[in-house]
This record gives structure tokens, C-alpha cells and sequence, in this order.
């Protein structure tokens, strides 16, 4: 909660003490049972200490005044608990005031002036918890709107970040293909022509991208292998490709390809492909979680590669990933062991994949 707070410097204090009360979390997240259970429970007390208050006070008060308590109840427990207990209350509140505190008093009976005073009763709660409910909504709007921008500002700064920190690889990619291709290359014609088929491999997820903006069928394989083959990692028969055919949609390209670049260029850099004898194996599969949420789930499986221990610090990488990861609805896992790096990946369905596929 305090994450949704940020950005209302002068009004958070106010806000804090608000979001303590059932009403502003429900406005918020929505009612779940248990508080809805609270609520009617709160609903029952409070109309309840409010008929006593209200006989305690009946000798001391002239005729005409047989909502005085209830009012209060029905407002208080509206802006406590929700609309829903508000509701409750002022419909026990209105029963109570009618059988006790409307002449004839001790029953039910509807004559004009109880028809007169009823119907007094009925505007006022329900204009009072009319206000409140528009309150309540415009508030979690509000702050709902407030989270989603912060979320996509903090996209935009990450995505930012991202763009020097691969610029930065892109160089060193770039450098490291030249040393690597003039010691197989023969002739300068063909240590240019590898070269250059190397670098146009760099723009291929834009074009994957453009594709798919145009309509463009992209298969989340070929996503795959074009992340990967600017690093030279599908070119080997080292790396194992395993998954279902599934369609990426245009919001997961991007995304997948920043992870599926970092994991590749650490896995040049210093896993297995740093080595001649390294394989990786990469797979995916779709799977439905206890909540019933579609999850696209990654294994990156590296072996045979130089010895691999925790990392003492969380880098730049392992944040992007984390965060790229919980910013398409799902997680990330490290597990470094003695044989290698296993990396598990996943994300909701419906943030990377086309219609059927998720």
C-alpha cells in the first residue's frame, strides 16, 4: 500500500490513516468475503448501540426526532466499513425508527405521517450513501490510475536503462565477433561478409516487431532464435531448442527479447557458451497455475560450461530480468549449481501471446 501512496506527498499521512478502514481497501483492491462478513457483522453492532442510544435518549428529546442516532450509524459505518454495511445498517436503522420511534409506536403500521417520515428517511440515507459510494469509487480509480502510471514510468526508466546497458553489450558483441571471426576467417571479404551477417542479425526483432504490428503471424520460436542469433548461440549445435508452437503477440517481443538477450549475453560472456564445450538447452511450455491463471514458463538449462557460484550482489541483469519478469505478471528463479545455471522464467500468457495461444 505504501507503493500506491508515493506521488500524494502532501495528502499521504491522510491517506495511510484512510487505508487503515475497510471501505478505502475494498474501494481499492475490491471486498473479499471475510471483510464482507466483517462488515455485515459491523453493520448489525452498530445499528444495534444506536437503538440503545437512541431509548436512552427518547426521555430527553421532544416528539419528531426518531432518526437522530440512526443517521450517524449508517454514515459512520458506510465510511468504515462500505457501502454494502451502509446499506445493511440504514435498512435495520429504518425498521427500528419505524416500529419503535414512529407513531403508532410498536408496530409496523403506515399511516401519513409514518408514510411522511419514511419516506424523509429513505432520501437521506440513500443520498448519503449515494456521496459516499461515489467517493469511494473515484478514490480507488484514482488510485488505481496513480499505480498504473507509476508502474509504466518505472517500465519507461527501466526500459531506458536498458537501452544504454545493451548498447554498452552491442559494442562488445560486436568487438568480440571481429577477434572471434578473424581466426576462422580466410580472407578479408569473408571476415566482412560473416561480420555484416552478424550485425543485420541485430535488427531482426525489430523487424520480428514491425511484423507483428502488420499482422504478421510470429512464432514464439522464431522470436526465440532471433534473440539468440546475434550472440551466434543458434549457429551451434550446442544449444537445444524444445517447446510447443505458440504466436507471441507485439507487447511480449520487446520483452522477451531484453531477457533472452541478457540471458544470452551472460551465457557468452561467462557461462556456457564461454567455452568450447558449454550447451544450453531452452525450453517452454504453458501451464495453468491453482488460480487459474495462464503462465508461459521458460527453463534456461546451462551445462558443461565454466563453474558457476551466486552472484555476492544483485546486478543489473538479475534485476532486469526480476523486474521484466513481475512486470508481465510473473517470476524469475536462479538456481546455481554445480553443473551450471538454471534459470526459470514465467510470465501470464495473456501479456506475450497472441489469442488462442494464451
Amino acid at each position: 500500500m505504501e507503493d500506491r501512496l508515493k506521488g500524494y506527498p502532501e495528502q499521504t499521512s491522510v491517506l495511510r490513516v484512510l487505508f487503515t478502514l475497510p471501505a478505502f481497501r475494498n474501494a481499492v483492491h475490491g471486498p473479499t468475503s471475510s471483510s464482507m462478513l466483517v462488515g455485515q457483522i459491523a453493520a448489525l453492532a452498530m445499528t444495534s448501540i444506536a437503538l440503545a442510544l437512541r431509548f436512552y435518549l427518547d426521555p430527553l428529546l421532544p416528539p419528531g426526532f426518531p432518526y437522530l442516532t440512526f443517521f450517524p450509524t449508517v454514515v459512520i459505518t458506510g465510511f468504515v466499513w462500505g457501502i454494502f454495511p451502509a446499506i445493511t445498517a440504514s435498512v435495520l436503522s429504518g425498521l427500528a425508527s419505524w416500529y419503535w420511534f414512529i407513531e403508532p409506536s410498536g408496530s409496523f403500521a403506515l399511516n401519513g405521517p409514518a408514510a411522511t417520515a419514511l419516506v424523509f428517511y429513505v432520501f437521506v440515507v440513500a443520498t448519503d450513501i449515494g456521496l459516499l459510494f461515489l467517493a469511494l469509487r473515484a478514490l480507488g480509480a484514482q488510485i488505481r490510475s496513480h499505480e498504473a502510471l507509476t508502474t509504466a514510468l518505472e517500465l519507461q526508466k527501466l526500459v531506458s536503462q536498458e537501452v544504454d546497458h545493451r548498447l554498452k553489450n552491442l559494442m562488445a558483441t560486436i568487438n568480440g565477433l571481429i577477434s572471434m571471426l578473424q581466426k576462422h576467417a580466410s580472407t578479408p571479404k569473408e571476415l566482412g561478409d560473416q561480420l555484416r551477417q552478424r550485425i543485420d542479425a541485430l535488427s531482426h526483432s525489430i523487424a520480428l516487431l514491425r511484423g507483428a504490428v502488420e499482422g504478421e503471424r510470429i512464432s514464439l520460436r522464431k522470436a526465440i532464435e532471433s534473440a539468440l542469433e546475434p550472440l551466434g548461440l543458434t549457429e551451434s549445435d550446442r544449444l537445444a531448442i524444445k517447446g510447443p508452437d505458440l504466436t507471441i503477440s507485439p507487447n511480449g517481443l520487446i520483452p522477451l527479447n531484453l531477457i533472452l538477450h541478457e540471458l544470452g549475453t551472460n551465457s557468452v560472456k561467462h557461462g556456457a557458451f564461454s567455452n568450447q564445450s558449454g550447451r544450453l538447452s531452452l525450453s517452454w511450455d504453458v501451464v495453468t497455475r491453482e488460480d487459474d491463471r495462464s503462465m508461459l514458463s521458460f527453463v534456461w538449462v546451462e551445462r558443461a560450461g565454466p563453474d558457476v557460484s551466486p552472484p555476492e550482489r544483485t546486478g543489473f541483469g538479475t534485476e532486469l530480468l526480476d523486474r521484466m519478469s513481475r512486470s508481465l505478471g510473473g517470476s524469475c528463479e536462479f538456481d546455481f549449481d554445480g553443473e551450471g545455471l538454471t534459470a526459470r522464467l514465467s510470465m501470464q500468457s495473456l501479456h506475450v501471446l497472441e489469442g488462442d495461444s494464451a
